[in-house]
């Protein structure tokens, strides 16, 4: 799933961070490809930083009237989402 605009992929649970974190929340309503779809405020752990952070999304896009997170989207602390390998 893409945004319309931008064309970024969402982001899912397992994505991956800069930091070298992972997206360990995620909506379990909303999938794509069988992954559940990470939200604004779902939670990346970050062993750079040493804890989880909150993902900020910035897509115009939401869900239950939350914003879906999308891939280059950033956490709280720092670190940018990345689509896993």
């Amino acid at each position: 799933m893409k945004d319309a605009v931008t064309g970024r992929e969402v982001a899912r649970l397992g994505d991956t961070t800069d930091h070298g974190g992972e997206i360990i929340q995620a909506a379990p309503n909303l999938t794509h490809r069988g992954i559940p779809v990470a939200l604004d405020g779902h939670l990346v752990r970050c062993p750079k930083c040493g804890g989880d952070f909150p993902i900020i999304a910035t897509g115009k896009r939401t869900h239950g009237g939350v914003r879906v997170a999308f891939i280059g989207d950033m956490t709280t602390c720092g670190a940018t989402l990345q689509k896993a390998s």
